[in-house]
């Protein structure tokens, strides 16, 4: 597939015109949902500053002749998905309402069943566990190289999967993520050429990927490689609406009957035409047009790094350095580190937000990151650059209370690189944990016992500790020193944890 060329066929957006269609027929309406198109003044007269207004209820409509039903699509859905499928480079392609969580569920639900292995890239989203909870199988993680610089993870290596392979050959299938939340993507090609070697399933969370496939200078996308699953967050990366997600299938290995019924069960039976709809257009805008507005926020994004990477004291993350540690980069994906200037990237979102009303994505302790996307303004990307560099000069005092020192920073980032490297045993399995007795201890106290809940500082999501690990020294240590600086976490209440009995 040509990233910068369309087929005529890409212009059209059949789910939005059969939407479209039925509203201008302005039946009365005897069915769910309850809002009835919003026809009645009680709702058409709500605040006018307020979403929920007639015009954004009208196309929230149910499954009626001439809609088609997502879970048995015959009509206008089955024809959006097949256009998606073009577009993207699938052989079938499923349009998802409950975000990307359910797609990654559903793929693992799909391809095993309790006590099967699942190799697992030690930097997935909490997603995949609840997928292994599902499903009950027995996840095997594999490391991945961690970026001492910026504190990031970078990804897995061909050398640990393949480690990993070679010591459990009876895992069913592979799991890692193409890009993280940073941008930095794995040689996707050498190891789903890896996986499929092996004779496993190549299962990509591209949650964070669903523009890879629409711009020459971008990652290589799962698709591209031959991925057997990928699954696509549209909402995160297109223009479509919250929750509004892909599931892509590719080759033999995985059925797509296999998909529809795991689908059924993790899918709600009420899917929203709005966010469905939202997906036929995003993938028509990336179809037809994606190339050129990338082109547009990418130019945008490496002006705004160039400038950075001139000022004293901020650091972007830039494809030559990824490259350099044998990764690639997505440069919509603006990340940039004040550590220099001994400020978190917690502190430096709070003075965006306060002083220069910029909302970027989410901080750690040692970055900012800024999702950059096709609908990006180059004058916006330019605004958030100069705010940077304004915070530098004016010399803004520090804002996060919760930063008790300089050495609980310290200890926290040496503590996270150490957790991300160390791998706790699985006493259990996921599904095992959750449904065990648990019990809360304070942080300290947890060393040695098995975890019965997901670990994860949020954003962005990565896992700390999973259910039916035993947790380590360097995770409690990593936790209290993290806490005292501002790190959210899931899964940690009040300083305390969920622990087996």
């Amino acid at each position: 597939m040509n990233r910068c060329s369309c087929r005529s066929e890409q212009h059209d957006a059949p789910l939005v015109r059969a939407i479209e269609e039925y509203v201008d027929k302005r039946t009365k309406r005897f069915h769910v949902p309850g809002h009835k198109g919003g026809a009645n003044p009680a709702i058409a007269n709500l605040d006018p500053v307020s979403p929920y207004k007639t015009q954004c209820l009208l196309g929230d409509v149910t499954e009626l002749p001439g809609l088609d039903d997502l879970h048995a699509p015959k009509g206008a859905i089955l024809e959006a998905q097949r256009l998606a499928a073009g577009a993207f480079g699938a052989d079938t392609t499923f349009f998802l309402v409950n975000g990307s969580t359910c797609g990654i569920h559903s793929a693992i639900l799909a391809i095993s069943k309790p006590g099967d292995k699942i190799a697992v890239s030690r930097d997935v989203h909490k997603a995949v566990i609840g997928g292994l909870v599902l499903s009950g199988a027995h996840p095997v993680y594999f490391d991945v190289e961690v970026d001492k610089e910026f504190q990031i993870s970078l990804g897995p290596t061909e050398d640990s999967l393949r480690r990993t392979l070679d010591e459990h050959p009876d895992v069913r299938g592979v799991v890692f993520t193409n890009p993280n939340y940073y941008g930095v993507s794995p040689r996707i090609d050498l190891l789903v050429a890896l996986v499929h070697d092996y004779d496993k399933i190549a299962l990509i969370d591209e949650a964070h990927g669903a523009h890879l496939p629409f711009h020459k200078e971008l990652p290589l996308s799962g698709l591209e490689v031959g991925a057997d699953i990928v699954v696509s967050g549209a909402h995160k990366t297109l223009p479509a609406m919250t929750q509004a997600s892909f599931l892509h299938l590719k080759g033999s290995r995985v059925s797509a009957k296999d998909i529809s019924r795991a689908l059924a069960v993790i899918e709600t039976t009420s899917p929203s035409y709005p966010l469905m709809a939202s997906l036929d257009m995003a993938r028509k805008l990336a179809a037809t047009r994606g190339c050129e507005l990338l082109s547009s926020v990418i130019k945008a994004a490496r002006q705004a790094r160039e400038k950075l990477n001139r000022t004293p004291g901020i650091r972007c993350l830039t494809g030559e350095y990824v490259a350099s540690k044998g990764f690639r980069y997505d440069p919509t994906k603006l990340v940039v580190s004040l550590s220099d200037l001994h400020m978190t990237g917690f502190e430096v979102s709070d003075i965006l937000r306060q002083k220069h009303k910029i909302e970027v994505e989410f901080a750690d302790m040692v970055n900012i990151v800024a999702i950059l996307t096709m609908i990006d303004m180059e004058q916006d990307v330019r605004d958030l650059a100069q705010a940077l560099c304004e915070i530098i000069e004016n010399k803004f005092p520090r804002r996060c209370k919760a930063v008790s020192s300089e050495s609980d920073i310290e200890q926290a980032l040496s503590g996270l690189s150490r957790v991300l490297q160390d791998l706790p045993k699985q006493e259990m399995t996921p599904r095992e944990a959750m449904f065990s007795k648990w019990e809360w201890v304070e942080i300290e106290q947890a060393k040695g016992r098995i975890s019965a809940d997901t670990i994860v500082p949020y954003p962005p999501g990565i896992i700390l500790i999973c259910p039916g690990q035993k947790i380590t020294s360097s995770a409690t240590d990593y936790m209290v020193s993290a806490v005292s600086c501002g790190v959210r976490f899931h899964g940690v209440e009040d300083n305390r944890i969920l622990v087996v009995e």
